[in-house]
């Protein structure tokens, strides 16, 4: 039994639209990781999903130009959809899960030399940081002493 050439043409179609919605998933993923290790205002998200999705129209048209010579075909939205779907439910909350797990178990790690620094460092600091308070202390007591011996002056006149 021979299969058409158009057949296999429309089936290649349909993975390249099946790949292109894993694919749009899997970037938005990586937004969603970056959103839980580095939290965002509300006004920020939103507008870092504008964007994604004007790229991810991009990259949908771009595969639809390549592919199909730019006809929207009802298989093609399918193949997207079903991609999309698919990642969603088999891979996309695992990758986040993991993903966000290992990235912060990386930063606690890399972050260590500098919280022992900043321990190590923050005696003799702290030393200096109480020195120079006492001394702005004293200062504004003599711009007080000061300011009220100016005023005094100038009431007598």
């Amino acid at each position: 039994m021979q299969v058409s050439a158009e057949i296999l043409r429309e089936t290649d179609v349909f993975l390249a639209a099946f790949l292109t919605g894993v694919f749009l998933l899997f970037v938005y993923d990586l937004l969603r990781i970056v959103r839980k290790i580095l939290p965002h205002k509300m006004w920020l998200v939103g507008a870092e999903d504008l964007i994604f999705w004007i790229c991810g129209a991009i990259v949908l048209f771009a595969m639809l130009y390549r592919e199909n010579s730019g006809y929207i075909r009802g298989f093609v939205i399918g193949g997207v959809l079903t991609g999309m779907l698919l990642y969603n439910l088999l891979l996309s909350a695992r990758f986040v899960t993991v993903s966000v797990f290992l990235l912060e178990k990386l930063l606690f790690v890399l972050s260590r030399p500098f919280v022992w620094t900043s321990r190590i460092l923050r005696r003799p600091f702290g030393f200096v940081g109480k020195k120079i308070k006492k001394f702005f202390r004293f200062l504004k007591k003599q711009l007080k002493k000061l300011c009220k011996m100016v005023r005094m002056v100038l009431c007598k006149f």
